[in-house]
């Protein structure tokens, strides 16, 4: 998981002016519909359903005739996995404390700030040291900001459970509900699925799920999400952690009556597949995989992850040519993919095994 930030200043209602490292780019439109103009050239459609953090991206090049849509920040103007939208300022009456804080919040996020993670950190827990009215806002912020650090593992882990076991008081914490509304988080789910939210409860809670994940601390991860509002995420979630615990009839539960509708449903219908190829029922698994392929304007990432688990589908059932097609369509978009790239070479060596294998 990295960390992704983005400065966008409101020119007027439903025009943004975003700013980031390589470009700038003007959003027109109301929230949960946007078209960009980026600097670069690109042209971005965005839509999708405020509150639930799920997006369809459409990338419209003027240098392409190629038109393709997309759940991924690539289409984005965003260069880490944390976007800053407007933090309030305080005001004339606000207190040293609340006034060095969103000073301390402009200074990180700025534009030009080049301070390594480690001086924002200690420049964090400093703040915290001076002013204890600050410790829940900052917690989340260092958080946030060694999601990435190997050197910070054990301390990632101490400080969410921290915020995740006293969430009801940090969340309602005044500093937190007034300055995080300028803090978005981009968090990928799992395959092509993002979710992109200001830092609350349900928010902070899909980002501490895939830390436990990351440190296989599935049982915790699972209390977690019972604990969220249900969503589509959330569902996405449970059913990848299940299926890290191989428990496939939960992940057929979960997956229960799911068409392909949008991206969210598609990659379901993958972790459908996978549960009854893992359950040897591989004619169902095949039609589950089908239907994630049927629509063509789903995420290339999650095309390519059907794709993926159909060859091993046909594997198993011993149609080494088709399982080569499928991870051979995915070369064509990623043609450097090392686990695609490994697998072929597993089939081939499969395949020469039958060859050479004497007659009795």
């Amino acid at each position: 998981m990295t960390l992704r930030f983005r400065r966008t200043m409101k020119i007027a209602p439903g025009v943004h002016l975003n700013f980031n490292k390589s470009s700038t780019s003007l959003s027109l439109g109301p929230r949960g519909a946007h078209y960009t103009l980026s600097s670069t050239g690109r042209r971005t459609v965005s839509a999708g359903i405020p509150g639930t953090g799920i997006y369809s991206y459409q990338t419209l090049n003027p240098k392409s005739e190629r038109r393709g849509s997309k759940s991924d920040p690539e289409s984005v103007p965003t260069e880490d996995n944390l976007s800053l939208r407007a933090i309030p300022h305080p005001s004339l009456f606000s207190s040293k404390a609340e006034k060095l804080f969103a000073n301390f919040l402009h200074d990180i996020y700025s534009q030009g700030n080049t301070d390594a993670t480690k001086e924002k950190v200690e420049k964090a827990k400093e703040l915290s040291t001076q002013f204890s009215e600050l410790s829940n806002a900052l917690n989340v912020i260092i958080f946030l900001h060694i999601l990435n650090e190997e050197d910070y593992a054990d301390e990632l882990l101490e400080r969410g459970s921290q915020v995740w076991n006293h969430r009801d008081s940090v969340f309602t914490d005044r500093f937190v509900v007034k300055y995080f509304l300028g803090i978005k988080a981009i968090v990928e789910i799992c395959t092509g699925i993002f979710s992109t939210e200001i830092i609350d409860t349900q928010q902070f809670g899909l980002i501490w799920v895939e830390v436990l994940q990351a440190h296989e601390k599935f049982s915790e991860a699972l209390e977690v999400l019972h604990v969220l509002n249900p969503n589509q995420l959330v569902a996405i979630s449970m059913a990848e952690i299940e299926l890290s615990l191989k428990d496939f009839d939960a992940i057929l539960e979960t997956s229960s009556g799911i068409i392909n509708e949008d991206d969210s449903t598609a990659i379901l219908l993958i972790f459908r597949g996978i549960a009854f190829r893992e359950k040897s029922m591989f004619d169902a698994s095949l039609e589950c995989l089908k239907l994630a392929l049927a629509k063509r304007s789903r995420n290339p990432k999650i095309l390519h992850k059907a794709r993926f688990e159909r060859s091993i589908t046909y594997e198993k059932l011993g149609k080494l040519a088709q399982a080569r097609k499928d991870l051979e369509l995915i070369l064509v978009d990623e043609p450097m993919n090392d686990e695609v790239l490994e697998r072929l070479q597993l089939l081939q060596n499969k395949k020469s095994a039958v060859i050479n294998e004497p007659d009795h």
